[in-house]
């Protein structure tokens, strides 16, 4: 088994960038910024750069991208250069021309290094996109799975596609495979699945899998209740998708003695990966995936200040972008939110204003004017209409409301 992790993404001339750097940490990275920024293009180039799928992207000959993989003893440039595709391309109708390694600076390097194309590249991270739901197949029985070399080959050139999995399909699989005597690392995986399954629920929601009968359906236990694998909520089957992909993305591509999901290396990328989960689910995702696959690396974006609250140092990476500026160089953060409330990550990491400096700040402005003003009614109303706003702890509101018994001891 290849130890390894990704450490950089470099690019040129790819989507709306002339130029642009990312590093990136050994276990968690959490891309966060605005709408616009180009977070999911950034997990789009890291694919790009080790698999044939670049069918979602517009690519031409000035364009060039790369990853720089470090391992043990040795750096792994693995990419394409300029003039590798048609200057004739059109958007996601992409002709490779060359297999031209792609230009690195090798300066600052200080151990063994090669510069590869894709063709050439033993490393396949797993791509996950937005699609997490779990539509409803009739499954009819156990199905013959692909050979490691197979699975690997179907990664590569179908690695952007997001409903090239069968959930359902896998976990019956597994529900045949693991008494069988030559299965001993799916059923080691399996048990890792189904223990973990209630820490990872929030609520105390009980969340299990119970059994499956003749009808080849799941059954799971849910708050108490049972339920099919299609009727779980849209949270629960985000995050138990994301769970069977990854494992069966090990199983599939690792040979006989490496597929232990508890040991496998690897880098998985995840877009957007907050989408259907509860705040609560959002705080405790990040250790929940960490105590299944301990020795993965995860390159996720994400929108929610209570997943950038449960990272660790240096685990953030805040894109921003300005006007006019085409060339961007993105590092992790040294920071740490789990301190910061909803709102200040929102504004000073995300760049978004809250409701709070929309409604809530206009009435909080009036609110102090009418304080200055010793417009006593006034002030009664808009603190009226802070508290049909905000939360009943308010802070703002009950300084407010000292205040305005201020105002009433002197006009008494």
């Amino acid at each position: 088994m290849i130890n390894y992790y990704l450490r950089a993404f470099h690019a040129e001339n790819f989507r709306q960038f002339s130029k642009i750097s990312m590093t990136f940490g050994k276990k968690f990275n959490f891309i966060t910024g605005p709408n616009g920024c180009g977070k999911s293009g950034i997990l789009t180039g890291i694919n790009h750069c080790l698999s044939y799928d670049w069918s979602s992207s517009r690519l031409n000959n000035n364009t060039s991208f790369y990853v720089q993989i470090e391992m043990e003893d040795k750096i792994i440039f693995s990419g394409l250069g300029k003039n590798s595709f048609n200057s004739r391309n059109t958007y996601r109708q992409n002709s490779l021309d060359n297999w031209t390694t792609p230009e690195v600076d090798v300066s600052g390097v200080d151990k063994n290094y090669s510069i590869i194309t894709p063709n050439n590249n033993e490393i396949m991270p797993l791509f996950l996109g937005t699609k997490r739901s779990i539509d409803y197949q009739r499954i009819e029985g156990a199905r013959r799975e692909e050979d490691v070399q197979q699975s690997v080959q179907k990664y590569r050139s179908h690695s952007l596609e997001s409903n090239s999995s069968n959930v359902k399909q896998w976990f019956i699989n597994r529900y045949f495979f693991i008494d069988k005597e030559w299965a001993v690392e799916e059923k080691l995986n399996w048990n890792v699945l189904i223990e973990n399954l209630p820490k990872l629920a929030p609520f105390d929601s009980d969340f299990k899998y119970i059994r499956t009968e003749r009808d080849l359906e799941p059954i799971f236990s849910l708050y108490g209740q049972e339920c099919y694998l299609e009727e779980l909520s849209a949270g629960f089957q985000a995050i138990f998708s994301i769970i069977a992909n990854i494992i069966e993305w090990i199983e599939a591509t690792n040979p006989i003695g490496h597929k232990d999901i508890q040991k496998a290396v690897g880098t998985v990328l995840i877009d957007e990966l907050d989408l259907h989960l509860h705040p609560e689910w959002q705080f405790s995702i990040r250790d929940g995936l960490e105590a299944i696959f301990q020795n993965l690396q995860f390159i996720v974006t994400t929108h929610s200040p209570h997943l950038l609250s449960s990272a660790k140092e240096g685990e953030v990476i805040v894109m921003t972008r300005t006007n006019g500026v085409m060339e961007y160089e993105f590092t992790p953060s040294s920071k740490r939110y789990s301190g910061w409330n909803t709102d200040q990550i929102l504004e000073d990491v995300m760049g978004v204003k809250s409701l709070n400096n929309k409604d809530y700040e206009q009435l909080v402005n009036q609110a102090l004017d009418a304080y200055e003003q010793r417009n006593k009614a006034e002030l009664i109303a808009l603190i009226q209409r802070l508290k049909d706003i905000a939360h009943s702890n308010d802070t703002i509101v009950q300084v407010l409301e000292i205040r305005l018994a201020s105002l009433e001891l002197v006009n008494d």
